[in-house]
């Protein structure tokens, strides 16, 4: 029991490194918190910071999500702690513990966490995302996303814990799209943060032809 605890506390502490941050201060002596939309995301270091350090901040966050359900999994306990791992360390990057509890939404950790536990579902999770990152907004996608991996896991009795999991998985990330919750002053900007990611409806990528 207190081995698992112990696993548990570092799935936290492994999602809790705060990659974006350390890459982005050793590169350009920035604080990411204090950049672009203040998140400590990969999408914000890629698109505020620089190409090189969002591609490397997104493989190491990935990285750390894959090595937190892969460590009880080479300890032989149950997919149920693995899971649990895994929505830790996802939390663990939400709200760093050594950041002063802030961070980022958490997607590559979880991308992570999936590519390890099913990658099938994280293949059918990944392409509403790219379709939508496409013709309009990755945001929807991603609500698509883990709409789509959770309709696919609980049709199939395999993937049924995994469906679970992304239901509860998706928690963390709506709560961190509404922060910083003092700006939170109308009914649309709530709903326009869940859905868009931001406090307006972005205009879709592809145009009509006249």
């Amino acid at each position: 029991m207190l081995e698992q605890i112990l696993i548990l506390i570092v799935a936290y502490l492994l999602g809790s490194i705060p990659f974006g941050y350390i890459i982005t201060k050793l590169s350009t002596k920035k604080d990411v918190f204090e950049v672009g939309w203040k998140k400590n995301s990969s999408s914000n270091v890629f698109k505020n910071v620089g190409k090189w350090q969002g591609i490397l901040t997104f493989i190491l966050d990935t990285s750390k999500g894959f090595l937190a359900v892969y460590i009880p999994y080479f300890l032989g306990y149950s997919l149920i702690l693995q899971l649990s791992c895994g929505i830790l360390a996802v939390i663990g990057h939400n709200w760093s513990c050594f950041s002063g509890f802030k961070g980022g939404r958490g997607l590559a950790t979880l991308v992570g966490a999936l590519l390890f536990l099913s990658p099938t579902v994280l293949f059918i999770a990944l392409i509403p995302c790219i379709i939508f990152a496409i013709i309009w907004t990755a945001s929807v996608g991603t609500l698509l996303s883990f709409l789509a991996a959770v309709i696919f896991s609980l049709s199939f009795k395999e993937y049924t814990l995994i469906g679970v999991f992304m239901l509860i998985a998706i928690i963390p990330v709506l709560i961190k799209r509404l922060s910083p919750f003092e700006e939170l002053k109308s009914r649309e900007i709530v709903e326009n943060r869940l859905i868009f990611d931001q406090d307006t409806v972005p205009p879709l990528r592809i145009k009509k032809k006249n």
